[in-house]
C-alpha cells in the first residue's frame, strides 16, 4: 500500500528533476551586458540572440544552417 508521504516524496522528486534539469529558454549570457559577463553591448541587443514568445519569456532564436 502506498502511503501519502511516499506519494508526496515521489511527486517532489519528479518535479525537482524536471525543474532543475531543463535547459534555460534563453541562457544568461545572452541576457546580460558585457559588464556582467554576458555578450550584450547594451541591454536592447537581446533581440539579436533571443525572441519574445507568447508567454512573455525570451527564447533562444533558431540558428539557420
Amino acid at each position: 500500500m502506498i502511503t501519502t508521504i511516499n506519494l508526496l516524496i515521489f511527486g517532489v522528486g519528479l518535479f525537482s528533476y524536471f525543474a532543475f534539469t531543463s535547459p534555460e529558454p534563453c541562457p544568461r549570457k545572452y541576457r546580460v551586458t558585457q559588464d556582467g559577463g554576458g555578450v550584450l553591448a547594451k541591454p536592447s541587443d537581446i533581440h539579436r540572440y533571443c525572441k519574445l514568445d507568447y508567454g512573455g519569456r525570451f527564447v533562444l532564436k533558431e540558428v539557420d544552417k
